[in-house]
């Protein structure tokens, strides 16, 4: 009988433990083992219950069991005292840092980082995730406001501040109006454009407006800091001689979502924004570029390349002319399926854009002459701040091993005109800048990380820059 009592305490004490022990790994242990260092806003209302706060955690697995949670704040004596408020929550957090938090971790704004390349459309999701703002209300506001004046173009734009609005970390005071966000991006644009580079910008005949458009185009076209001067530099040839900018990231822009594999019929959807069918720049910018892709048209390489394809890693490898361009692009992709067919698609359409930077005169006025006479007035305008939130700069990535120098190449002819009195200049690109190649189509995390780099590919058509 002494013995069986023995086995039967013995059980308990067991069975003690392992309860225990169970409830101090959930009290204890992170609710994840990943290294994940993002956050989620958690928005708590009046008169939520503890168990609507637990099925609320579990779902958005920031614990492992609504049970164990509920328990804990019984145990605890917190199952009354968490607070109502907006919360933002490390995605690795144990129980005991969670109902500490609730109890006393509101916040008064939202930390939220921009990358570089979101298109307005973007940044209303990543708000809305945030639970800062529905995104239809953002949207809305876009379509109407415009903080500074040279962000209006000469062609009608759904979004006149798409471009403007700076890629950063924002914190974004709680209750913020569609309006005031907007005006903080737009402050942090303004920012970045002193009289000096305002000056740099009219001396290359173009207006502010043109100048954000172009680097939009740069920021989605590239993936590694190396390429944007050469890459800027490509396109301002081809407007020099009136070339189609031939831009798969402007036909993505038309469709509204990145798309892999770019056909013939795409690139003759007709749209302005379309730059196979449409020449020049397309209305207005097509994302929110980031400083590099700005600076890497400030400074912009002077080149005799014409053409660019990307490899699959994201490195873009140039070309002078079309044939060259095409053994490129078979170099890379071989006989893959969708490259080869498409290749030789754009053969048979032709036509080579070299032989027209052979026999036309280059025009190195970029944008009309009224539009770079109307920025004029803001040339030796100090930026200023008609908002002033709390702004984190994004972090700094350092800059990848430059690419190979080019072979030197050969000035621009020259020009007949005395008004086409810019020639390009070979200026280093500044080298404090982020990348990030962002993805039109990813859902973006709560508290939203530079985009993961995405592998783009396009299909090479007629005369084209072919980029991946």
């Amino acid at each position: 009988m002494r013995k069986a009592l023995r086995y039967i305490l013995i059980l308990i004490i067991v069975g003690v433990l392992i309860i225990a022990g169970g409830l101090g790994a959930i009290y204890l242990v992170p609710n994840t083992f990943a290294q994940d260092d993002g956050t989620q806003v958690l928005v708590i209302e009046k008169g939520q219950t503890g168990t609507e706060i637990a099925d609320m955690l579990y779902e958005r697995g920031l614990i492992r069991s609504t049970q164990g949670f509920k328990l804990w704040l019984y145990l605890s004596g917190t199952n009354d005292k968490l607070q109502t408020g907006h919360y933002q929550i490390p995605n690795k957090v144990t129980v005991r840092e969670l109902i500490s938090l609730l109890q006393e971790g509101h916040v008064e704004s939202i930390r939220v980082t921009i990358p570089e390349g979101y298109t307005v459309g973007d940044i209303a999701i990543v708000l809305e995730k945030n639970q800062i703002m529905k995104a239809k209300d953002f949207l809305a506001e876009a379509k109407t406001f415009v903080p500074y004046p040279y962000m209006k173009g000469t062609r009608p734009a759904t979004y006149p501040v798409e471009g403007f609005l700076f890629p950063s970390t924002y914190e974004i005071p709680v209750g913020a109006t569609p309006r005031e966000v907007i005006q903080m991006m737009a402050d942090e644009m303004n920012r970045y454009l002193t009289p000096a580079v305002k000056k740099q910008i009219q001396a290359q005949h173009m207006s502010i407006h043109d100048f954000v458009t172009l680097a939009s185009i740069v920021e989605r076209e590239s993936l590694f800091d190396a390429d944007r001067p050469t890459i800027a530099g490509v396109f301002k040839k081809r407007l020099a001689h009136g070339i189609p900018l031939q831009s798969d990231a402007t036909i993505s822009y038309v469709l509204g979502y990145a798309k892999e594999d770019v056909t013939i019929g795409d690139t003759q959807l007709q749209s302005p924004y379309n730059t196979y069918v449409s020449k020049g720049l397309p209305p207005g910018p097509i994302a929110n570029p980031g400083k590099k892709a700005l600076d890497a048209v400030l400074h912009s390489e002077d080149t005799e390349y014409l053409y660019f394809v990307a490899d699959k890693d994201g490195h873009n490898h140039f070309s002078k002319t079309y044939e060259e361009h095409l053994a490129e692009v078979h170099k890379i992709y071989g006989n893959d399926t969708a490259t080869s067919s498409n290749t030789e698609a754009a053969v048979q359409a032709g036509p080579n854009y070299d032989v027209a930077v052979a026999t036309t005169e280059p025009n190195y006025n970029y944008s009309s002459e009224e539009a770079v006479e109307a920025d004029s007035q803001y040339v030796n305008v100090e930026p200023t701040y008609k908002y002033t939130p709390t702004t984190v700069p994004a972090a700094e990535i350092p800059a990848p091993t430059p690419a190979p120098q080019a072979p030197a190449q050969s000035a621009p002819a020259t020009q007949s005109s005395s008004s086409n009195s810019y020639v390009p200049t070979t200026t280093p690109a500044p080298e404090s800048m982020q990348n990030v190649v962002p993805s039109t189509q990813q859902e973006p995390h709560i508290e939203v990380k530079p985009a993961e780099s995405v592998d783009r590919s396009t299909l090479v058509v007629p005369s084209g820059n072919s980029n991946k």
